[in-house]
């Protein structure tokens, strides 16, 4: 049998379009989660794999873990069931060689799903290379040597231009969520939280013993383990810590620390740090999760690593897993398609017995969209040039509102409220003479608008759609479509009559916003004057996000505050800040631009709202912005379709004035390409 399916490559890939037909037939459902694209600095050459010095004698005693292990946290926090469905794959009828290469983190996730391939019956041989996430886009998007490659961050645009310089469209497969994990010995009694700061002077030039950190720490030099430098986990590390304090010097700070030793292989930098208890690193979550009985993870601002610290995004150092592909990929090699097809079926069946935690549904059902996608781009890829398939999965067709009639109605968040209403009067400026209503109602409301009652085209949203909200909507038959629109940083402001309020700290965020009666409450050198605050309704996203962040979900603190006064009209907080000195609230950035010359904002953890910080994610209130709407409503009401089009093709060149930060242009493209996939 395998012979015979390996004699007939191309039958298996038309058994898996008629396959894709039929799904397409049975319904289009996708539902992507946000992209969390950042453009980080070129990687330098690998480093050279070193064996740990100075490791000590060390005595290993039965403890408690420090930690929740990943599969009690995960499944705990069991994700919501995918819903899309792909073409059974029968590995007995697969043949043929897959050449994978890229991240050493993803590496265990990637062995795991091709030894249960193998398992189920697929004859053919996969290489797997762990030689870090640069290194591995340098062989799928220069050199053109692999199939799949395996990353721990979404693709640069640099890789992205390499890859199309050899006409491949790289096609990203998001296969679940690591937490990037700090680690020092179980021997070591000192360390169990740090600050972003203080984990940044750790692995800097400008620390050489514990104590030159904090001055209670032993004046031992710190022994450094980290990966080399072609690793996604070292990128992202320099991206979130290092270059959050040092700015631009960032990766010159670690690279000049004394003590260093990097390595690609994660083995052996557990080695190094269980050596001794002076000793740190970092790695994936995984390899901690393996050796808990030796090491004990760091908690980064008050978070630890877990399953839910990792999906919300509250732990500092959470990071999606990828694998990519190219259609032309799929179409010439039917065994890529079959083995990513199993991939993203079984992965939540694996992955917290790995090490990292599922993916959502949602999220889930946003990579088998892609592969559907791809294939569907694969099986024009025959009778098309690889640039058109390419530019097919990223440009929309020009709109003229000239020919748009019809009306639009959308609600939800008033965050979104002031840049939907700039696209709304820019396409009506242009010649579209319908109406398009937009309600200022809250995300929540506006959700409750579009999944329950039906009665919105569009919803507005400053936080992704949760789980029971797209249930809501799939009860009335709707599948709700995500689309990227940019990126805000909730502004905490305060009046410019207000000399004592600069600059904050989380856990005095969470006590001005809750127990504290006074300034003096918070800092004894601030006033005693009662606070006064002024915040989103509970039906905000803003409220929401703001919950979320600094109070992990449980709104009673901030509601049982005193001298609080909520409004959905963020112009209302606005003017209640404004009255008193001793006023303080929050709400979209925009609100806050409109309004410098008499509120102020005040930092956090020592970042100021702005676009680098909003796009780097040191500013611990960043977020992204978002309009849905559904595949059916588009084809319905094209002129749902085509404000959306309009929307997206010219929402970089409005955000700005309006007061927030566009999108990264990996999110803008994929949004066009979901709505491509709509219209089509």
């Amino acid at each position: 049998m395998q012979d015979n399916f390996k004699s007939k490559p191309i039958f298996i890939l038309i058994s898996l379009l008629l396959m894709f037909s039929m799904v397409v037939a049975c319904g289009n459902a996708a539902t992507p989660a946000p992209a969390q694209p950042t453009e980080a600095p070129q990687t330098e050459e690998p480093a050279q794999a070193e064996e740990p010095a100075q490791q000590e004698e060390t005595q290993v005693e039965e403890q408690p873990k420090a930690e929740e292990s990943a599969k009690e946290a995960a499944s705990s926090e069991a994700p919501a069931a995918s819903m899309v469905a792909l073409p059974e794959v029968d590995p007995l009828a697969v043949s043929g060689d897959i050449i994978s290469a890229g991240s050493s983190t993803v590496f265990p996730l990637a062995e795991r799903m091709a030894e249960r391939f193998q398992d189920e019956g697929y004859a053919g041989n996969i290489t797997i290379d762990s030689i870090g996430s640069g290194a591995g886009f340098e062989r799928f998007c220069t050199a053109g040597e692999s199939d799949i490659s395996n990353a721990s961050r979404p693709i640069k645009d640099a890789e992205i231009e390499n890859c199309k310089a050899i006409g491949r469209t790289p096609i990203p497969f998001r296969i679940g969520i690591d937490a990037i994990a700090v680690t020092v010995s179980q021997d070591n009694d000192f360390v169990n939280e740090v600050t972003v700061e203080e984990l940044a002077k750790i692995f800097s030039a400008e620390a050489e013993t514990w104590a030159d950190v904090r001055a209670d720490w032993p004046a031992e030099p710190i022994q450094r383990f980290i990966p080399g430098t072609d690793s996604g986990t070292f990128d992202f590390f320099t991206e979130e810590v290092m270059e959050a304090v040092y700015g631009d010097t960032g990766k010159e700070e670690i690279l000049g620390a004394s003590n260093l030793q990097l390595s690609e292989d994660d083995n052996v930098l557990v080695q190094g740090i269980q050596g001794s208890p002076y000793a740190i690193g970092f790695f994936g979550y995984a390899y901690y999760n393996e050796n808990q009985d030796v090491l004990q993870p760091i908690s980064i601002a008050g978070v630890a690593p877990t399953a839910q610290s990792a999906e919300d995004g509250s732990y500092h150092l959470s990071r999606p897993l990828f694998m990519y592909s190219d259609p032309a990929i799929l179409a010439e090699k039917p065994q890529v398609a079959a083995f990513l097809n199993f991939v993203l079926t079984n992965v939540n069946d694996e992955i917290v017995d790995v090490g990292y935690f599922p993916l959502s549904g949602v999220a889930l059902d946003e990579s088998k969209q892609n592969w559907l996608e791809a294939m569907g781009a694969a099986g024009t890829m025959a009778e098309k040039p690889a640039a058109t398939a390419g530019e097919a999965m990223s440009g929309l067709p020009e709109v003229d509102p000239l020919a748009v009639t019809g009306d639009i109605i959308s609600a939800g968040s008033s965050t979104v409220f002031p840049l939907s209403e700039r696209m709304a009067e820019r396409f009506q400026d242009e010649g579209y003479a319908g109406n398009i209503t937009i309600d200022s109602i809250g995300s929540g409301a506006g959700f409750e608008r579009f999944c329950v009652a039906g009665e919105s085209d569009i919803s507005n949203a400053s936080r992704a759609i949760k789980d029971s909200e797209v249930e809501s909507c799939r009860a009335i038959g709707r599948e709700p479509l995500e689309f990227r629109v940019g990126t805000d940083a909730i502004a905490v402001s305060v009046s410019t009559d207000n000399d004592f309020v600069t600059d904050v700290t989380l856990e005095e965020l969470a006590l001005i916003f809750s127990t504290a009666e006074t300034w003096a409450d918070v800092r004894s050198d601030w006033p005693a004057e009662p606070i006064q605050r002024f915040i989103p309704g509970t039906d905000s996203g803003t409220f929401d996000f703001f919950v979320e962040e600094i109070f992990e979900e449980n709104e009673e603190p901030i509601l049982s505050a005193g001298n609080l006064q909520l409004s959905e009209d963020d112009n209302v907080l606005v003017q209640g800040i404004q009255g008193s000195p001793y006023a303080i609230g929050f709400f979209g950035y925009a609100y806050y631009n409109e309004n410098q010359d008499t509120l102020n904002a005040i930092s956090l953890e020592g970042a100021p709202p702005m676009a680098e910080s909003a796009e780097d994610g040191s500013y611990p209130l960043a977020r992204p912005l978002f309009i849905y709407s559904t595949a059916d409503i588009i084809q319905e009401k094209p002129q749902v379709g085509a404000f959306i089009n309009f929307y997206l093709a010219n929402v970089n060149d409005e955000i700005l004035d309006v007061g927030y930060f566009p999108a990264s242009d990996a999110a803008l493209g994929e949004a066009k390409a979901k709505l491509l996939a709509a219209l089509q």
